[in-house]
């Protein structure tokens, strides 16, 4: 049995791919680590007065996370999508039989 998805779907399950294959990629995960440390360490060995560079740091760091987060869902968002159009195949969808019924 085929399943078709509506455009909007196609779309969502095309976001999902992309944004899969960013976090599957061990270089774009390194880049977001290394620069995590790098705020981290910038927060610990900040000097007491260097508050705005230390809230700086911090607002990279929670940026980072909200960009990770986002390809999260977005992946997430395309299974659940796929998921759902294999066990229910799109009900605007006609489904005709491959075969002919035989005469009886």
């Amino acid at each position: 049995m085929s399943y078709v998805l509506t455009d909007e779907e196609e779309q969502i399950v095309a976001e999902g791919g992309a944004a899969g294959r960013l976090l599957d990629d061990p270089m774009f995960i390194l880049a977001i680590d290394r620069v995590r440390a790098q705020c981290a360490d910038l927060i610990l060995k900040s000097n007491p007065q260097d508050r705005e560079a230390r809230e700086d740091a911090y607002n990279l760091s929670r940026g980072l996370s909200a960009i990770t987060s986002e390809l999260d869902a977005l992946t997430a968002r395309a299974l659940t999508v796929i998921a759902q159009a294999e066990t229910h195949p799109s009900a605007g969808t006609d489904h005709q039989p491959d075969v002919e019924p035989a005469d009886y």
